[in-house]
């Protein structure tokens, strides 16, 4: 890549652009049923994507980018486009007949559909970061699709079984564009909304973290003094050096997105009671809806992702809302937080 007189960045060797069929067809390990049903359900998520962004365009128009008065699973406050993004969601991958059983951020218990074939499980944030909207900020859906396992009729202990093979995972990032990213095993790809079809254009990839790690650290250090030390100690490097960058958004995607194309480290921690404040300290993120496709999609594009003491990916699923802590990015700069913040080092 370089730059003209005009000062116009030029592309000088454009990489391989692959449609999401053909991105499916190339993954691996799955049968040609189970190519067939991910293609449909990636093309769902596809869908989604496209009314929930023709719907945050609109959203300011219609008074749509506030408090929906409600109080979901979690204890937090419900934003309006939390419950659209739901019943978009919901709504197309219950039709596609892909899934049976769909969990979410926004709903206590799991919703089960009939599926005449083959089928999945799925772990859904419909859209992350909601509150961003108040100021017309980035805001995402998350997604991870999980094998279903053999014997279990019970849909909770069904997904908590299979959160260990997860088939494939994805978001959508609603900004000045929206995106698609999807990962399988060993491969991450990007996907551009063009407004004018309606359809998810293929992006130049693989889609990969930039070698050497990079300089940026998304952290909220409003909440250092509920930390524990190591990940105080951790900070207090930082702030020794001149080459970081600080950048933290709020809402996961788009940190996590800025800091796959450019090169960085996202950090939730766990934090301790403040006063008469609760605090989460084994962590506020949702291992199933958030952590697992996060940690799936960085580990696809040659990153890491713990919970400060054993890799995401490794974390036994314990209940369907269960909360983590989440260091995730480069791989060399999860380590290096390991290093400092006295973590096993993960490999």
């Amino acid at each position: 890549m370089g730059e003209n007189t005009s000062g116009r960045v030029v592309h000088h060797k454009r990489e391989s652009c692959l449609s999401l069929e053909e991105f499916v067809e190339r993954a691996p390990d799955l049968t040609a049923g189970e190519r067939i049903a991910v293609r449909e359900i990636l093309e769902s998520i596809a869908e989604g994507g496209r009314e929930v962004s023709r719907r945050l365009a609109l959203g300011p128009l219609h008074g749509l980018t506030g408090s929906a008065g409600q109080v979901n699973v979690q204890g937090e406050e419900v934003q309006a486009f939390d419950e659209i993004a739901q019943e978009v969601f919901s709504g197309l991958l219950g039709a596609s007949g892909r899934v049976s059983v769909l969990v979410s951020e926004e709903r206590e218990k799991p919703d089960v559909f009939p599926c005449p074939s083959e089928s999945f499980l799925m772990a859904m944030d419909p859209l992350d970061g909601s509150s961003n909207l108040a100021v017309s900020g980035p805001v995402g859906s998350i997604f991870a699709l999980y094998r279903p396992g053999e014997g279990d009729d019970d849909p909770s202990r069904a997904i908590l079984r299979a959160t260990r093979d997860v088939v494939c995972a994805a978001y959508v990032l609603y900004s000045v564009s929206t995106l698609m990213v999807v990962a399988f095993r060993e491969e991450v790809r990007m996907y551009a909304l063009d407004p004018a079809s309606g359809r998810f254009m293929p992006l130049p990839g693989p889609v990969r973290f930039p070698d050497g790690g990079g300089q940026i650290v998304s952290i909220n250090t409003g909440n250092y003094t509920r930390w524990e030390r190591g990940i105080q100690s951790y900070v207090d490097t930082l702030h020794s050096r001149s080459s970081w960058s600080a950048r933290y958004v709020g809402a996961l995607v788009m940190d996590f997105h800025r800091n796959l194309l450019k090169g960085g480290i996202y950090i939730y921690p766990g934090d301790l009671p403040r006063g008469s404040g609760g605090g989460h300290p084994e962590g506020k993120l949702r291992l199933l809806f958030e952590a697992i496709p996060m940690a799936f999609i960085a580990r696809a594009a040659g990153g890491l992702a713990t919970n400060g003491q054993k890799p995401i990916l490794d974390l036994p699923a314990t209940h369907i809302h269960q909360r983590v802590a989440l260091v995730v990015g480069s791989r060399e700069l999860v380590q290096e937080f390991s290093r400092i913040a006295g973590a096993p080092e993960p490999v």
